[in-house]
């Protein structure tokens, strides 16, 4: 075995102790990348806490040492919310309702003995203190209501779940998803409920694999700003892909929204230059107050961008954007300042 691969195993054995001890990874002293980033606030606008939904190894996984590493203010934690629907292993025999509340009461469980602080409201967000990470709870996939808005309220008040991606890998009751064959129809009537009620509670609406008209409609209907949580431009647009148009993009800072890009390997974007070189070019498009990250730590990325594996690696991507001439200012509104300002606007 070599050395890399023995890295790789003492990692995985030490995740599933600590899983067996219903306790969130704890710290480790293998991991890799440079030191934390003490210049910038940063926040994370899409991530999942390891095991709540599957087994199979991931290298993006999230954890409080690496959150730590890359100097992290804060990171939204979510629940999956349609893999019950889809039939996937562990999940059968439930309702996606009850195996969302499954997940986020594991993660509420996790953050009882971890430095993590729940955001519910705008006095826990401006309270955080030096040392302990604030955390947003959310839910990717708006099957977890079942088509009542009776479960949007519930999820809201006992969970205290603030941002909601509507749909995952599987039309629902809100609209289409990104990868669904394109029909002309969009965003339904219940739909429109989810996001005025959205609105009305003070939760943040997350179009991410959103298809075209559902995400439109979501844009046209919104009082507040809205995020695509994890995504990136299109580089070489294909039918049902996870990339964005720049229209798209176009009606989410219309909203005074974000589009947060992740580490995602794809042509035209390979490593952290390339990364950081996108960046550069949605700023100019788009406007830096409208770009932001979310990386989809433990999300199951196919293939991460060279240089970059988990979020501990962030410093190193923050380098490569100072390399690309970015301002430190627009590091800073990508990083977490155009996030926290959704944030700030969206909830009560």
């Amino acid at each position: 075995m070599d050395r890399r691969s023995f890295i790789k195993c003492t990692l995985w054995g030490g995740l599933l102790l600590a899983r067996s001890r219903n306790a969130w990874p704890a710290e480790g002293n293998s991991l890799e990348g440079e030191g934390p980033s003490k210049k910038f606030m940063i926040w994370d606008a899409h991530a999942h806490p390891p095991g709540l939904f599957s087994d199979r190894p991931d290298p993006t996984m999230v954890t409080l040492a690496r959150m730590k590493q890359a100097g992290l203010k804060g990171s939204v934690l979510a629940a999956v919310g349609d893999y019950a629907v889809k039939g996937r292993s562990g999940m059968r025999g439930t309702s996606a309702k009850l195996d969302a509340e499954r997940q986020l009461d594991q993660i509420l469980s996790w953050m009882k003995s971890a430095s993590l602080k729940q955001i519910r409201n705008l006095s826990d967000l401006t309270s955080l203190n030096t040392g302990v990470l604030g955390a947003l709870l959310g839910i990717e996939g708006g099957d977890a209501l079942e088509g009542r808005l009776e479960n949007l309220d519930l999820f809201y008040e006992k969970y205290g779940v603030r941002i909601i991606t509507l749909m995952h890998d599987s039309t629902n009751a809100i609209g289409r998803h990104q990868r669904a064959q394109p029909t002309g129809e969009g965003l339904t009537p219940f739909g429109e409920k989810v996001v005025e009620r959205m609105n009305q509670l003070g939760m943040i609406i997350d179009v991410a694999h959103a298809e075209t008209q559902t995400m439109r409609g979501v844009a046209a209907l919104t009082k507040h700003p809205v995020v695509d949580s994890h995504t990136h431009p299109s580089v070489q647009k294909k039918p049902l892909s996870r990339q964005r148009t720049w229209e798209e993009m176009e009606w989410i800072a219309g909203t005074g929204g974000v589009v947060c890009t992740w580490p995602l390997f794809h042509q035209g974007r390979t490593n952290l230059l390339d990364w950081a070189g996108e960046v550069k070019t949605m700023q100019s498009r788009l406007g830096i107050n409208h770009v932001g990250l979310g990386t989809d730590g433990s999300g199951h990325l196919p293939q991460t961008v060279e240089g970059y594996t988990h979020i501990g690696d962030l410093p190193k991507f923050i380098s490569a954007m100072e390399k690309t001439g970015l301002a430190e200012e627009a590091i800073q509104a990508y990083l977490g300042g155009n996030f926290e300002r959704v944030i700030r606007a969206v909830l009560k």
